[in-house]
């Protein structure tokens, strides 16, 4: 019961997150719903990046935790999924694996020297006996939600939308336009799209200095809407 979204904008990625949080217990026969939470924070600053998740929220937390936990040896980022997966299914009284779990990361990249280069904007999807990465491509998103917008052309118009910021001649209006898509899409889902709150967090990154802002929903609602430019 989420709407998560990330951007490859070359030189930049936005992360954007509704803010519902479904505790449940589910398994093949049932689902029951233990507690819906409207102000749940699904964008998350850690040392190495910052991430967002949809899907079995526990898992998202002990990614969290592990991302958070010091350690004598450094771990990489396949050991530190490889003890989030442990951590999770050692869980009580939990129905483990109900639902695919999805981790949207910016993550700070380093080269043979040593030496950062351009974050890498990674999804994870975590199963049951399975953990898939892969990197998001440069001006492409991925879109996370249990209710896919009846329009099947409506997220390959999103995907046309993107752009660089080299098509801008002023940085001010490269941001406000990508502002005004992220609010376009909530439109458009709210519209049919019971599950998600109305409230959006808002990250933007800079993926070559590994620097960004977070603009929770109540600093993100006030930023001005212009969408005239959108067919």
């Amino acid at each position: 019961m989420s709407l998560v979204i990330a951007f490859n904008l070359n030189d930049f990625a936005i992360l954007a997150t509704d803010r519902r949080g479904v505790l449940h217990y589910g398994n093949e026969k049932e689902n029951i719903i233990l507690k819906i939470d409207d102000n749940y924070q699904k964008l998350r600053k850690i040392p190495f990046g910052f991430f967002a998740s949809a899907g079995d929220y526990l898992i998202a937390e002990c990614f969290y935790i592990e991302c958070m936990t010091e350690t004598t040896h450094k771990r990489n980022l396949d050991q530190i999924l490889e003890n989030t997966y442990y951590r999770y299914c050692n869980l009580k009284d939990v129905c483990h694996f109900s639902e695919m779990t999805t981790i949207l990361l910016i993550a700070k990249e380093f080269n043979q020297n040593g030496k950062t280069t351009k974050d890498a904007i990674l999804e994870i999807n975590i199963e049951f006996q399975h953990i898939k990465i892969q990197e998001v491509d440069s001006m492409n998103l991925v879109a996370l939600m249990a209710n896919m917008n009846p329009d099947q052309n409506f997220w390959n118009k999103i995907g046309g939308y993107l752009r660089s910021s080299n098509d801008f001649n002023k940085f001010e209006d490269f941001f406000s336009y990508h502002v005004c898509l992220i609010k376009y899409i909530w439109q458009k889902q709210l519209k049919f799209d019971d599950l998600i709150s109305h409230h959006t967090d808002f990250y933007f990154h800079d993926r070559r200095t590994s620097k960004g802002i977070l603009l929770p929903a109540e600093r993100f609602e006030k930023l001005p809407l212009e969408g005239s430019w959108i067919q």
